[in-house]
């Protein structure tokens, strides 16, 4: 991974030394650290601890959320979609 970074193991442990220095000044409270670290995560494309997706939440919680949205199809569809549904359900 150093070498696709273009990093020596130095660069990378002060690399590594100051996120866990942001993250401990963020966990102590301060809501404008925390909100710098927040930023900081999210500009990687992670998440901050305590956000999470809908897909990491058991599906017992869900309370029935997991299946996709579903939405009426337009009216000019309207047969075809019932016609569809009910030759895929068997009816």
């Amino acid at each position: 991974m150093l070498d696709q970074l273009g990093w020596t193991r130095e660069q990378a442990r002060a690399f590594l030394d100051r996120w866990e220095k942001m993250q401990s000044q963020a966990d102590r409270g301060d809501p404008v650290q925390r909100g710098e670290f927040e930023r900081a995560v999210r500009s990687l494309g992670l998440r901050p601890d305590g956000v999470r997706s809908s897909r990491d939440v058991p599906a017992d919680v869900k309370g029935g959320q997991s299946e996709g949205r579903r939405s009426r199809p337009p009216s000019d569809y309207r047969e075809q979609f019932k016609a569809y549904t009910q030759g895929t359900a068997g009816e």
